[in-house]
């Protein structure tokens, strides 16, 4: 028999056990309640490194505050060039930003309103903070009051006079969700969505009315004011301009399409810098006369153009862009611009590993990054390689880094720090998921291929060894002895013989309730993180009969699980990290978690630390 009649009749056996083994949810889990979380409990913040998703920023001299979804970044601007990082301090959350005199503002979606002090710039402190009830979205400053745009709540209005302890004052929903604010005098723009250009007279503070509104015939984002206009960023419809020269009375006067969805806006001298989504780059508008805007110039700056924020500061603009960071652009010549520097972030975090004392980390934009975490409150950066697009899986071994990137398995030589030396990229078959290596074997699951096993005996040189076709999306990969366990989004969990590497076998299957992503091992018990259906614990002592022991089901999606002790640390791409005790298999009780405010990909366990690694950053929890 043909090599590959041999892998489709393995296919075709593993698919007769799947229709055998595995009837849906006869398994028998236990019937249970999805457990309830309180977030922040039995799990502690030590730092998070590699952030990203930027949202806002705002420039105060040569130094600018910025709001990323985790929380403030300051920045020196350099004489604008590439700025450079100051401090960062994590707050859960960070959609905008303002700043009056040594405080700092911060609207941080559900994690509500931050107030920082920023008195010192190399360490920022929280001084004070309030849940607003909705999803805080923007923050403007007047008096001694915050006024929130608070998503789908509207608008909330905070006394600030002491910092430390903010009180709502007021309340005004909104017809739509409130995304912007700006304020003239006692006179509240809002950036309403749907609801178009809310105007709100705040005069009294504790008794806020709206006395008019205009349909932008879009989406509202963000909104800026110039003389008596408000320039608002209007989503798929581009940019609006509204005479608010009688706020009783907005009336549009003008609208361009711009470049693509328009989610943000600011003006001066003349000049409308528009952020644009969906690869439209920032478009530079004339708006010297407002009732006929004039594109000058749409600039492109890097591969995904997410411009998120923006803002000018003299003969310069700041563009925010959502995956790859915080880019200068000189708009001396607005018909010309040019990118003068750039604070590079990743678009995303998708895995790491520790090794000893180093801690690996893998990411879309950010390649592969070294980090020292002898001391785990302050990673000090010592390496880093760059990467392309599609990276999946990370694991190590020896002096080697071995990481799964689109259609291949690349192997980095770790063994001379800060040095990272590219040793080979070899193709595979499928679309290579998860890695882990033993010996003188790399043991990857692959999606639409199955199981593969490379002989990596000589790193510059690896060759496929064995493999066992496998339909569908292939996710999670344990070892144990002479058995592999794959978890398969579409076929549910399967135990291997891996006793021959050139030969790997089915052993048996068990579909689970849910989607398999992924597997941890204690003696005879395997820990499945099943996607909608929580957390699973299935008794594999005998791989040709797999049962259902016990569950966990929780409002989520599990995608990552590890074990340690009787302890079992599951990641919840809606929630964060869940901590369960399974002392007991057959019922896993909740123990505390930790809230992350992006979607964490998974979660690895070294020593007492917890590694994340979540979309917006790297977390390490203890």
């Amino acid at each position: 028999m043909s090599p590959l009649n041999k892998i489709r009749a393995i296919s075709t056996l593993v698919m007769m056990v799947v229709s055998v083994v595995l009837p849906a949810r006869a398994g028998g889990f236990p019937a249970g309640r999805p457990v309830v979380l309180n977030p922040d409990e039995g799990l502690g913040y030590v730092n998070s490194i590699l952030w990203s998703k930027a949202y806002d920023l705002v420039v105060d001299g040569n130094t600018a505050y910025c709001a990323f979804l985790n929380g403030l970044v300051i920045l020196d601007l350099a004489g604008g060039r590439s700025p450079v990082l100051v401090s960062q301090l994590y707050l859960g959350g960070g959609f905008d930003i303002e700043k009056n005199g040594p405080l700092v503002y911060i609207a941080a979606g559900k994690a509500g309103l931050k107030i920082v002090d920023v008195s010192d710039p190399r360490s920022p402190r929280l001084k004070g903070e309030a849940i607003t009830g909705g999803a805080a979205k923007a923050v403007a400053f007047a008096g001694r009051h915050a006024l929130i745009a608070d998503g789908p709540a509207g608008l909330r209005i905070f006394d600030v006079g002491e910092p430390r302890s903010p009180k709502l004052v007021a309340t005004l929903d909104t017809p739509g969700e409130a995304e912007g604010i700006i304020l003239a005098g006692t006179t509240a723009f809002v950036a309403d969505g749907d609801g178009g250009l809310q105007v709100i007279d705040v005069r009294d503070p504790a008794r806020p009315r709206k006395i008019g509104s205009c349909d932008t015939k879009g989406t509202a984002r963000q909104t800026a004011l110039s003389g008596k206009y408000a320039f608002i960023a209007n989503g798929a419809a581009g940019l609006a301009v509204i005479d608010v020269g009688d706020p009783a009375a907005p009336k549009q006067v003008a609208s361009l399409t711009t470049s693509s969805y328009a989610n943000s806006v600011a003006v001066a001298e003349g000049l409308a810098c528009v952020g644009t989504l969906f690869d439209g780059g920032l478009q530079i508008l004339d708006v010297r006369d407002p009732a006929a805007p004039v594109s000058l110039a749409i600039r492109k700056y890097t591969m995904y153009n997410e411009a998120w924020g923006v803002a000018i500061s003299g003969k310069t603009a700041y563009v925010v862009d959502y995956f790859a960071g915080i880019h200068v652009v000189d708009i001396a010549n607005p018909a010309s611009p040019a990118v003068r520097g750039l604070y590079q972030t990743p678009s995303s975090i998708v895995a790491a590993a520790v090794r000893g004392k180093s801690l690996f980390a893998i990411g879309e934009l950010s390649g592969l990054q070294v980090f020292d975490i002898s001391d785990p409150a302050a990673p000090a950066h010592v390496g880093a390689s760059p990467i392309s697009r599609g990276i999946q899986a990370l694991d190590l071994q020896g002096p080697y880094a071995y990481v799964t990137e689109r259609r291949v398995l690349r192997i980095f030589d770790v063994s001379t720090l800060p040095v990272v030396k590219a040793v080979v990229s070899f193709p595979l078959p499928g679309v290579p998921r998860a890695v882990v290596v033993r010996d003188r074997y790399a043991y990857l699951t692959s999606d639409h291929y199955g199981f593969l096993i490379v002989d990596i005996g000589d790193p510059k040189a690896p060759r496929i060894a064995g493999s066992l076709e496998m339909p569908g999306f292939a996710y999670g990969l344990a070892l144990d002895g002479p058995r592999a366990y794959v978890c398969s989004s579409d076929t549910g969990f399967h135990a291997l013989d891996i006793s021959d590497p050139a030969r790997p076998s089915l052993l048996g299957s068990f579909r689970t309730g849910g989607e398999p992503r992924s597997v941890a091992l204690k003696g005879n018990m395997a820990f499945i993180a099943d996607g909608p259906e929580g957390l699973v614990v299935l008794d594999v002592s005998n791989p040709l009969k797999i049962k259902a022991v016990g569950s966990a089901p929780f409002d989520g999606f599990a995608n990552g699980i590890a074990v340690r002790g009787d302890v079992a640390y599951v990641s919840d791409e809606t929630f964060g990290v869940r901590k369960f005790d399974v002392a007991r298999p057959s019922s896993p009780k909740p123990a505390g978690g930790f809230k992350t405010p992006g979607e964490p990909y998974g979660v690895r366990i070294e020593g007492d630390l917890v590694i994340v690694p979540d979309s917006f950053s790297l977390f390490i929890l203890k």
